[in-house]
């Protein structure tokens, strides 16, 4: 049985974990997903991934991809499709010498506080099951708030 761990804030840019561990994004990865948002109603979901490092039991966001033209966006739907993402991803870890990997999702919902929705919890549990040892982190941006945790088992 799976249920959601949403991460507690500490300040503008760090997230206390369950594991007794921190999430920090980096101030450009988090101005990048602003501008992202669905403030204006024709706007549709954007996503992508979230690049960084473990260090420890914590995680630092360095990076992330963004919405690709392969993507299908729609204003309540997000799939990211195009490889461009794998291969950003990829470029990132071996540029880095294997320190900078995938650290997890991140994409937007067109509400105030957004929540992981059915179809949200399908996909994380997909990008886990290829992912077994190392965990994963889930950002979602709404109109005002940020929600980002977690799956666990």
């Amino acid at each position: 049985m799976q249920s959601l761990n949403r991460f507690v804030l500490h300040g503008g840019r760090l997230w206390s974990m369950n594991n007794g561990g921190y999430v920090y994004i980096d101030q450009k990865v988090l101005e990048t997903i602003d501008q992202y948002r669905q403030i204006e109603t024709k706007v549709p979901e954007s996503g992508g991934f979230l690049c960084g490092y473990y260090k420890g039991v914590n995680l630092h966001v360095i990076d992330l991809t963004v919405p690709q033209p392969k993507d299908i966006q729609r204003r309540c739907a997000f799939q990211r499709l195009d490889p461009k993402h794998v291969d950003q991803a990829r470029d990132l870890y071996i540029n880095s010498g294997g320190k900078i990997n995938c650290l997890g999702e991140w994409h937007t919902h067109p509400e105030k506080n957004p929540t992981p929705s059915y179809i949200d919890r399908q996909g994380w549990n997909i990008f886990n099951r290829n992912r077994p040892t190392q965990p994963a982190i889930f950002l979602i941006a709404g109109t005002q708030e940020v929600w980002i945790g977690a799956v666990k088992y």
